[in-house]
């Protein structure tokens, strides 16, 4: 069945926080969108396992109690996070879930966690430590190099009100942009389907480029169908990553949509792929559709 004829679609949405400048800008946008779609979210937050402080004990020779200490601090920190988080949902009239969980793999757990039928991952772009504005860091680029669930990933506060959606005639960016048809339903945001020929193609003939791009164009048009939402339409010529970074801020769209590339993670990890530079470039949020 089509994402788009789904109408129990963006019900359920799971929000990972740490307490970061990050993590708080994730909470914004999720309330948002949680509250046009009228959607619940689920905190979920992750506490190292005493195992961690096992290396600790092992150089410092720490008593029992003082490992005890750190993870009931670490407790404590996380139940604070948790609970400013729901303030937040709460200011919005969103309904929250919470779950504090324990595991020296932050990412793992997130990736468990979503496979329990969540219809998206909202998560900021970097944790705490990780301080670059836009960069992502490594729980993040972890999850959405392997998770099956559509995941925002986060840059500023926005309303997330316009959308450039990136087609190449790939069953994968179709699926994109039916989950943004959808998306767009629910929140009330403008689309913009763009298509990105390269330079090759068009010095050659720029009149068969006009033409790939518009069969392209038509192409994933028809897949969607008529709705409610207006979908315009732009062409351009040149490297894909940077041109959709580029027409992102020109456009002043504040989400950029993408289908994942679908690749195995060793193929992923040595290939890269346009999905992986324009969720690292992007200054505006980006969302993949795996």
């Amino acid at each position: 069945m089509s994402l788009v004829t789904d109408k129990e679609f963006l019900k359920r949405i799971l929000v990972p926080v740490d307490g970061s400048a990050s993590s708080i800008v994730a909470e914004e946008v999720a309330a948002r969108v949680a509250k046009k779609a009228g959607a619940a979210v689920t905190i979920l937050h992750v506490v190292p396992r005493l195992g961690f402080y096992g290396e600790l004990n092992a150089i410092y020779d720490l008593p029992k109690n003082v490992a005890d200490d750190i993870i009931g601090g670490m407790e404590q920190h996380g139940a604070k996070i948790i609970d400013a988080a729901q303030t937040l949902f709460g200011e919005e009239s969103v309904p929250v879930e919470t779950e504090m969980l324990k595991d020296n793999d932050p990412a793992e757990t997130i990736l468990e966690h979503s496979k329990d039928d969540f219809d998206l991952i909202v998560i900021g772009v970097h944790g705490e430590n990780e301080k670059d504005p836009y960069t992502l860091g490594s729980i993040t680029k972890k999850v959405i190099m392997h998770t099956r669930s559509p995941t925002l990933i986060t840059k500023e506060v926005s309303s997330l009100s316009s959308m450039l959606v990136c087609v190449d005639g790939s069953d994968r960016s179709i699926k994109a942009l039916e989950y943004a048809v959808k998306f767009a339903e629910k929140t009330g945001s403008k689309i913009t389907i763009l298509n990105v020929q390269e330079h090759r193609l068009h010095r050659a003939s720029p009149k068969v480029a006009q033409e790939l791009g518009e069969r392209i164009f038509s192409k994933a048009l028809d897949a969607v169908g008529k709705g409610k939402t207006k979908i315009e339409k732009k062409l351009e010529i040149g490297v894909p990553s940077d041109k959709i970074i580029e027409t992102a801020e020109k456009g002043k769209h504040d989400l950029i949509v993408l289908g994942s590339r679908g690749l195995n993670p060793v193929k992923r990890f040595l290939l890269g792929s346009v999905s992986d530079d324009v969720s690292q470039k992007a200054r505006c949020s980006v969302l993949i559709v795996p």
